[in-house]
C-alpha cells in the first residue's frame, strides 16, 4: 500500500527503508518530530482528535508500535513530550522536572482518550454530551495539569470526613 501510494516499486522501499517494522518506525519518528514542532508552534492548543490529524496519526502508529512491544522513547532527538514540557516551562514557569512530569501526564491522558474515547463515552454514560464538549474539557484539564506545581498540593479533604 505504501509503495502504491508513493508510486514506487516495493523493492525500492525495502532497499532504502528496510522491513515493514523499519518503515513503521521511520513513520513514527517522522510523525513524532512533526508533532513536536507543531506543539512548539502552537503551545497550549489542542492537536485535534480525528484519525486524519497529525495527532491522530501519531496516536495510531504509537499504539501499533507499543502493542508490538517496540520502544517508543529515545527514537528521535525531538519528541512531543519534551516539546510539551518546553511549552509548560515557558508558559507556566514550571521547573524542568515538573514540566517533564506534567507533560508526560498530559500526553498520557491524550493518548488514552484518543484510543479509548468510544469506550469511555459509553462506559461513563456520556452519550448525551457532545464529543466536542468532552474534548474541550480534556484540553481544559490538560491546561490545569500543565499549570500545576510539582510536587502536587495535598489531596482535598473527602466530603465524608468533613
Amino acid at each position: 500500500m505504501v509503495a502504491d501510494a508513493a508510486d514506487v516499486d516495493l523493492g525500492l522501499i525495502r532497499r532504502y527503508v528496510g522491513s515493514r517494522a523499519q518503515l513503521v518506525s521511520a513513520v513514527f519518528d517522522d510523525l513524532s518530530e512533526r508533532l513536536a514542532k507543531r506543539v512548539l508552534d502552537m503551545p497550549l492548543e489542542g492537536q485535534g482528535h480525528g484519525p486524519d490529524t497529525l495527532m491522530g496519526q501519531w496516536v495510531r502508529v504509537a499504539a501499533s508500535l507499543a502493542i508490538a512491544g517496540q520502544r517508543l522513547a529515545g527514537r528521535t532527538a525531538f519528541n512531543p513530550v519534551l516539546a510539551m514540557a518546553q511549552t509548560l516551562e515557558e508558559g507556566y514557569g514550571l521547573d524542568p522536572l515538573a514540566a517533564r512530569l506534567r507533560a508526560a501526564q498530559i500526553v498520557g491522558a491524550a493518548l488514552g482518550w484518543r484510543i479509548f474515547e468510544d469506550y469511555l463515552v459509553e462506559a461513563g454514560e456520556l452519550e448525551d454530551v457532545a464529543r466536542g464538549t468532552l474534548r474541550e474539557e480534556l484540553m481544559r484539564t490538560a491546561r490545569r495539569t500543565g499549570a500545576a506545581p510539582w510536587p502536587s498540593p495535598p489531596d482535598p479533604t473527602s466530603r465524608s470526613s468533613v
